[in-house]
């Protein structure tokens, strides 16, 4: 089909960022069983926020000794921590080599052309980047990070040493690193100048900067993206030499100084609210601290992106590398889930060079006006296709975590075009990029929603709850259970201590199979993988060793390849616990994980039919601490696997200093000589101090988990159960929380009204017929308390449900304006402020998007009052639109 003149305006769905999006659900959509939406998400969190703030506010204001502080403290402490569960973010690592694309890549993804610095030729981005949300204000913002003052010192020496090599030691591709950071910084002449002359030129130099002197953050805020753009490109990006001219050679670049930059992008909740794009740099840096901060960052990639010019990348051995050790970084010691394989630039093709053999049936060219254009996308999309398919039959899963590849082949070019394109929307695959970072969005947003209320509903629950009358049968009932959850608690505690315990002996004998293996090969496996392997010599390899021992056993070269002394030397030991170690850390039945959410003190007696809200909160409080349990499983999980390199490492670092300070003829051979002797002298100590160091961690861990599920579910239990405090009314908030935890969870939750926990007759006293219908009449008018506030929350729910559906229509069609703005009014459910703009628009249509403003920032309470307000001044109205 011809493209040629095609032209995407606004009115084409694929390139609106807004237009083409399925409308936001509605908040009934929980009630229905449907997934999580932004506009679900933020309404249902309001609505526990609003009675979570009620909550705190009384708390404000009870001091002793009208009240139990030990409990305020706690209850203040559970809403606290609520809030960390929003902050929670997917960090999606992007990886690639100068030049493969990735900032046209991410401009294109976040529909906007100019976020990223990008298409300068000789020019790339050199510090880490991470993109998130503005959630705060529609403005493009940079919170520039600098290294400090004296880190910065230190790698300055480090770059005039470094340029000071000659012989065999000279490295060219490290000396025109540490002239292009001296460059950079203080001009073109300042290549030949010494620390001191260098020194003396910062007080002009860094005078833009003083944020760096004074080791503060800068930040910059721009209302467009170009000039966004424009001003950071000086922080993020490196000047290279063309033709042996430079690039506006009077600007200052400080990217030397920089660790990383956080862009925040407006205008982006739907992709970034939950997601934190990072741009890791290919390239190894001279500098050990912003090495090891992009070694970081790999671990803590849930999704990873390759991404790779697709002319290089089936045989781009710079891609497969950085894709190989990413892995490595990532299994057993990471958390990533799943790869994606990233081609770039596939609109640049010569039609003519690639059909070779090939002919336009082969491709299904058919002859037209446009042949020329036709012939064009017809190669790309075969191009794509071949290359996918080769990229598949290369790639290789080492870890059952992650799962399989995909495959994107994209331009970025073709995607932004306005006017004649070759490719449509959709071939450019980029609309399918954004979708999967979409779905990443959405999956978090769910998450983050489920968390928050599952937390919400317990302490909301707790609330309700320690409002109602105590009898002194229900204090004994209360006392009984205390006593049966502790000894369930030591019961449990002990099934997972035994647990652990099994772990620690595996692991213990496992290692030291790999410490004897360990002894007998790492002289060999040293020598062949690291200090003399065949093939290299002279003085190319001369300045990769020396940049191992630099870097205290291990350096990554400009293309991404790693050469790791001290991880050579634990291979033995990481062999000897592989199988071990994926069967405890990872999915399977018999990983820590797997038993933590089997750990219950929750008894069966008690199921959901019995249980009050006492132990609602008891039991959305075992959750969440399990839930939490399994995070610091994930994060200490990198810590122990990565323990036997660390300690190899720190075995091994006299050598590296050592032989990092030989230099001069022969200087090659000896650095050899001391890291072979230093192996073979301490190979009896180094891998049973790095056994020791796992297990240590190993005890750590079964140490902290014992000790916090025994003290926190102890303290939920005693906070629970033995506390009465006058709190505000949150019955409301209570019920609509608890309605969407029900429908997330699928079972209801029954509060039994007089909060009985064990049977009556169990309390050992008998019931006299006085007290039955007392008690009987007490607990009837409790229960109609409870439909009519089971009602009232359903009502909410229909009636914000209603206000989100008809928006449009409403805004066009609603007269009688300010007689709603007057019960809302009226009812404190807008401000007086509010009310006056509402009154001061000329036309309804205006007050009307005026009043949905305030709805939209009051959430479900005050759309339901509009409801009402709406029924009684518009029944006409609401009828027609009601009716099918």
């Amino acid at each position: 089909m011809p493209t040629q003149g095609h032209k995407r305006g606004s009115d084409d769905p694929s390139t609106s960022n807004d237009q083409g999006r399925e409308g936001n659900k509605r908040l009934c959509a929980i009630a229905k069983g449907t997934a999580a939406t932004p506009t679900l998400e933020m309404d249902v969190i309001k609505v526990a926020k609003e009675g979570l703030g009620k909550v705190l506010s009384r708390l404000d204001k009870v001091s002793p000794p009208y009240a139990n502080m030990d409990f305020i403290g706690y209850l203040r402490n559970k809403i606290s921590a609520l809030e960390a569960i929003i902050d929670d973010k997917v960090v999606v690592g992007v990886f690639g080599r100068s030049g493969a694309g990735k900032s046209s890549l991410m401009n294109a993804i976040l529909g906007v052309k100019t976020l990223l610095p990008s298409g300068t030729v000789g020019a790339c981005t050199s510090v880490i980047i991470q993109v998130e949300a503005n959630m705060t204000d529609s403005n493009y913002v940079a919170e520039i990070d600098f290294i400090s003052n004296e880190e910065w010192e230190k790698e300055l020496e480090s770059l005039l040493k470094i340029k000071e090599m000659d012989g065999e030691e000279k490295d060219k591709r490290m000396v025109n690193m540490a002239n292009s950071k001296i460059q950079a910084l203080y001009g073109e002449d300042a290549v030949g100048k010494s620390f001191d002359e260098l020194k003396s030129l910062e007080s002009e130099t860094f005078s833009d900067i003083p944020e760096f002197l004074s080791s503060t953050r800068k930040i910059l805020s721009f209302d467009t993206a170009t000039k966004f753009s424009t001003e950071i490109a000086c922080y993020i990006r490196s000047k290279r030499k063309i033709y042996g001219n430079q690039f506006n050679s009077s600007q200052i670049h400080y990217w030397p100084l920089v660790k990383y930059v956080t862009i925040k992008m407006p205008n982006s909740k739907d992709l970034l609210e939950h997601i934190v794009l990072v741009d890791l740099p290919g390239t190894g840096d001279c500098n050990k601290a912003r090495d090891e901060m992009w070694e970081s960052y790999i671990t803590k990639c849930s999704s990873v992106w390759v991404v790779a010019d697709i002319d290089r990348a089936a045989a781009d051995s710079d891609a497969w590398n950085i894709l190989d050790n990413s892995i490595s970084n990532m299994g057993p010691g990471g958390q990533c889930q799943n790869i994606t394989f990233i081609c770039t630039k596939t609109d640049i093709i010569n039609p003519d060079n690639y059909m070779g053999e090939l002919d336009d049936e082969d491709l299904h060219i058919e002859d037209s006006s446009n042949y020329s254009e036709e012939q064009k996308r017809a190669c790309i999309l075969h191009r794509n296709q071949q290359a996918k398919m080769e990229i598949q039959e290369n790639y290789s899963n080492p870890y059952e975590a992650i799962d399989e590849m995909q495959v994107f082949t994209v331009s970025s070019q073709e995607f932004q075009k306005d006017n004649n394109c070759i490719l449509r929307q959709e071939e450019t695959e980029i609309p399918e990029l954004r979708a999967l970072l979409k779905s990443l969005n959405d999956q978090r947003s769910e998450k983050v929603m489920r968390d928050y209320v599952n937390g919400a509903y317990g302490i909301l629950s707790l609330v309700h709850v320690v409002n109602h009358e105590i009898t002194k049968s229900m204090e004994t009932e209360k006392e009984t259970l205390h006593k049966l959850l502790e000894q369930r608690l030591e019961d449990e505690l002990q099934n997972i201590d035994q647990f652990m315990s099994d772990i620690h002996m595996e692991f213990d004998k496992c290692l030291s199979a790999g410490v004897l293996e360990s002894e007998k090969t790492c002289v060999t496996r040293a020598k062949e993988e690291v200090i003399a392997p065949k093939g290299k010599g002279g003085g190319g390899y001369h300045q990769t060793l020396r940049a191992v021992c630099n870097g205290q056993g291990f350096c990554r070269s400009t293309n991404g390849v790693k050469t790791n002394m001290n991880a050579s030397l634990s291979n033995s030991l990481c062999d000897s616990i592989r199988n071990i170690f994926s069967k405890t850390f990872k999915k399977s039945q018999k990983s820590i994980s797997a038993k933590i959410d089997s750990f219950s003190i929750l008894l069966e007696s008690y199921d959901e039919e019995t249980m009050f809200p006492r132990l609602a909160f008891l039991k959305t409080e075992e959750h969440k601490l399990k839930a939490d349990l399994k995070n610091e499983i994930v994060q200490r999980k990198k810590t122990i696997y990565s323990s036997l390199t660390k300690s190899i490492m720190t075995s091994m670092l006299p050598s590296y200093i050592e032989a990092s300070d030989v230099h001069g003829k022969g200087s090659l051979k000896r650095m050899q000589d001391i890291l072979e002797s230093h192996i073979e002298s301490s190979k009896s100590t180094m891998f049973h101090d790095a056994k020791g160091k796992m297990l240590t961690l190993l005890a750590k861990l079964r140490e902290h988990i014992v000790q916090e599920l025994r003290s926190k579910l102890k303290e939920a239990v005693k906070q629970s159960l033995h506390n009465e405090l006058p709190l505000p009314d949150i019955s409301e908030h209570y019920e609509i929380v608890k309605s969407v935890h029900e429908k997330m969870t699928g079972k209801p939750m029954t509060d039994v009204e007089d909060e009985k926990c064990v049977p009556e007759h169990s309390s050992g006293k008998e019931t006299t017929s006085e007290q039955v219908p007392l008690r009987n009449n007490r607990n009837d008018e409790k229960i109609k308390k409870k439909k009519k506030q089971k009602k009232r929350a359903k009502d909410v729910l229909a009636g914000a449900a209603f206000v989100d559906k008809h928006m449009s229509a409403l805004i066009k069609r609603v007269t009688m304006v300010m007689a709603i703005a007057d019960d809302l009014l009226g009812k404190k459910m807008i401000q007086d402020e509010t009310y006056s703009i509402i009154d001061v628009a000329e036309t309804s249509e205006k007050k009307m998007r005026v009043m949905y403003k305030a709805l939209r920032s009051g959430g479900p309470l005050i759309k339901s009052a509009f409801y009402t307000a709406l029924q009684t001044n518009e029944p006409n109205l609401v009828n027609d639109l009601a009716s099918p």
